[in-house]
């Protein structure tokens, strides 16, 4: 009788375990685009630019001008940024140092995400429209 106990115990120990892994899973697994892991390996594929200027636009609006390493159109964006934000002193930065910046943007979205290469410091922008 206490063997069948003991066996009902840590079956009913298991399940429950179990079920809370399960319930818990998203929280556990890495998913690519949300890790630092995930952008390293996205740098090797990703497109890499320099940044040429970064001037303001506008109230909350900068112009950020990016020229690709490879040949090609330099891409130019307006970005909702202030000059007081972090963001816009590390475009300034980056501009001085000549930094190589992988870039993404995420199709049928205004999200622009930028990492340095050298140092991995991640940016995230949002692109505006201009009126």
């Amino acid at each position: 009788m206490a063997n069948v106990v003991v066996i009902l115990f840590v079956v009913v120990v298991c399940w429950f375990a179990v079920s809370m892994v399960r319930r818990r899973r998203h929280g556990l697994v890495a998913e690519r685009g949300f890790s630092i892991g995930a952008d390293l390996g996205r740098l090797g594929d990703a497109p890499r630019v320099r940044v040429v200027a970064v001037t303001t636009a506008g109230p909350d609006r900068v112009r950020l001008a990016l020229k690709p390493e490879i040949t090609g159109d330099d891409l130019d964006l307006v970005v909702s940024l202030t000059e007081d934000d972090f963001g816009f002193g590390l475009l300034r930065d980056w501009q001085r140092s000549q930094a190589a910046l992988a870039i993404v943007m995420p199709p049928d979205s205004r999200i622009v995400r930028l990492r340095s290469v050298d140092d991995l410091q991640p940016l995230t922008l949002r692109r505006v429209d201009e009126r």
